[in-house]
């Protein structure tokens, strides 16, 4: 497979939206971009477009804040990313040219976004924010890490503009965006991966994580693929692009990239969901990540779903029934069933489990 087509095929399935080792600017601080601007209202929400939570580059550092209409009080928050196989600064839902022949193709195709997120959740309490970060053609590894945690700490910063609850934060993100959101949420703390984009004053931490289908080590990938699966080690492969080399080229520089490395027993909570049948991201991926949390003694959930791809359709069935393996894992116990399914429903008591509602 080329480059040009690998690159195709990760864009219409939604994949990896790593990073890179290029050198991050020191950005001046911003004032939330709502003031002046006025929110839009619909039935479940309002919402605040195009918020710049770091200097812009490009069309990344960009946020939409997506807030319940009648909260009391401040309110829990979803910091989501989509899936784009880390190339377009833009992957907050919006649709995008096919490379190929021109035609608007939606990322959101078979994959969430925020809107549709906020449709589910604000009506339930929880604010989403939908933000974009820098895509590999515009920086390597662990630049797309930097933007996320800046955009956290713009948020905390700013919680009370927004009606947000600074202490209850989780992050969620679908194929490349579950990679950041887990990244986000492992590695606070960890200074060469905070980056100094604003308010270096805020934690990046966060209180749990949702990992829908990322990928967790690279290196691994080719070894677990679907016979027709994407190929990771090539060159040209989306994680190659996103570190600036070959992966398999320098194992230990890759290694900082992979989610696992940084779990410890408080660790934030995370639920995993992944299709065993998964061309794009092989479903060991999410393998990995599970058992290094229950190396660790920290809590998660990892729902295994044989015969499904690379897709969160499933989200949206709440008479969800098709076969699944459920495994929990916490304090070093782990226990398996067929429990829960993997709807919005369990995503909802999961967070109100580990961020109240």
């Amino acid at each position: 497979m080329t480059g040009t087509s690998n690159r195709r095929e990760f864009l219409r399935g939604g994949l990896i939206a790593l990073a890179g080792l290029g050198a991050v600017a020191c950005a001046d601080r911003l004032p939330a971009r709502s003031a002046g601007r006025e929110p839009q209202f619909t039935e479940y929400y309002r919402v605040f477009t195009d918020v710049e939570y770091a200097t812009p580059v490009g069309r990344a550092h960009l946020l939409d804040v997506y807030v319940p209409l009648e909260a009391a009080s401040a309110v829990p928050v979803v910091i989501f990313q989509m899936g784009s196989a880390f190339e377009n600064d833009d992957v907050k839902g919006t649709a995008v040219p096919d490379d190929a022949d021109g035609i608007a193709d939606t990322r959101a195709r078979g994959m969430i976004d925020a809107p549709q997120l906020a449709v589910e959740w604000a009506p339930q309490g929880y604010a989403v924010v939908g933000l974009n970060v820098r895509s590999s053609s515009q920086a390597n590894f662990p630049a797309q890490v930097h933007d996320v945690k800046a955009a956290i700490r713009f948020l905390r910063a700013h919680a009370a503009e927004f009606g947000l609850d600074p202490d209850r934060f989780a992050t969620m993100g679908n194929s490349s965006g579950g990679w950041v959101a887990t990244m986000a949420a492992l590695t606070s703390g960890v200074a060469e991966l905070e980056g100094d984009l604003g308010y270096p004053e805020q934690s990046s931490a966060v209180s749990a994580v949702i990992d829908l289908f990322g990928p967790t080590d690279f290196l691994q990938m080719d070894a677990h693929r679907t016979p027709d699966g994407q190929v990771h080690d090539a060159a040209d492969s989306p994680e190659s692009v996103l570190m600036g080399f070959p992966i398999q080229s320098d194992p230990l520089a890759v290694e900082k990239a992979n989610p696992a490395t940084y779990v410890r027993v408080d660790s934030p909570p995370a639920f995993i969901t992944h299709g065993a049948a998964d061309p794009l991201v092989p479903a060991n991926q999410s393998e990995i990540l599970f058992e290094a949390y229950a190396g660790a003694g920290a809590t998660a959930t990892l729902v295994q779903l044989p015969g499904v791809g690379h897709t969160d359709a499933h989200l949206f069935d709440r008479d969800y029934s098709p076969g699944r393996v459920v495994q929990h894992t916490t304090g070093g116990i782990t226990t398996s069933g067929t429990e829960p399914a993997p709807t919005f429903d369990a995503l909802r008591d999961f967070l109100a489990t580990h961020l109240g509602s």
